[in-house]
């Protein structure tokens, strides 16, 4: 089994409070879940959800600041994360993606980086991996609705499959997205583009390398249960 997209939830936006809770999309135990989410001011921070783990941020681009989160799922009803922001002095937005078939235990990351810039098309700094068959993702969560789509390059992969994108009018609107490509060999992704066909006034994108079960190697079989096989023989 491969590390593949699995779901992507609804973009959440709150106005009035300072938490916003997005929710969960279908899940099973060992999903990798991400959440993203981000502030129109760059003065405020976010708690890191409870069973979670901060992967980066927080991550400016002037009025906007975003962290990204992750969790490996203990189950298939795992509770919705509370991105607890230090006030409610403009809007936030959140959005929880899945990913199933990465490897089962340590950090899922081959390599990640979250990255953020301010005029369309939008250009983040790509990541390495330094270990063959990485699923490359790269999630979005943007301050504006103007788009209907998007599309994604880098220099390895050249392409993107785009399988999420969402818009949400929730106080100055906001953009969700999720694009992967699966590439075979080690190395540089090089920047990443994403280009809206359209204004995007800020956009935050996490990048990040996943890790197949093949991308790890296996034990190897010692020396000496090696020579007992032998001796059987």
């Amino acid at each position: 089994m491969s590390a593949a997209w699995q779901a992507s939830g609804t973009l959440l936006g709150a106005l009035t409070t300072n938490d916003v809770t997005p929710v969960i999309p279908a899940h099973a135990i060992d999903d990798i879940l991400i959440c993203v989410t981000s502030n129109r001011v760059i003065t405020n921070t976010c708690a890191t959800p409870s069973t979670w783990t901060l992967l980066h941020g927080p991550q400016d681009s002037t009025a906007w600041r975003t962290y990204a989160f992750w969790k490996r799922a203990a189950s298939g009803a795992e509770t919705d994360p509370l991105c607890d922001w230090t006030a409610t002095s403009a809007d936030k937005y959140a959005q929880v993606h899945t990913i199933r078939g990465a490897i089962l235990s340590g950090s899922p990351f081959a390599a990640s980086a979250l990255g953020s810039d301010l005029t369309d098309p939008i250009v983040v700094g790509g990541v390495t991996s330094t270990l063959a068959s990485p699923l490359i993702i790269v999630v979005g969560i943007g301050s504006d609705n103007a788009s209907a789509s998007t599309t994604v390059t880098s220099t390895d992969p050249s392409s993107y499959t785009q399988r999420h994108f969402s818009t949400i009018t929730t106080g100055a609107d906001a953009t969700g997205s999720f694009h992967d490509a699966n590439r075979a060999s080690a190395g540089a992704t090089g920047n990443v583009t994403s280009d809206h066909n359209s204004t995007m006034p800020a956009m935050a994108i996490l990048v990040a390398a996943i890790l197949n079960p093949v991308s790890v190697p296996g034990p190897v079989l010692r020396r000496k249960s090696a020579d007992r096989f032998l001796q059987r023989r």
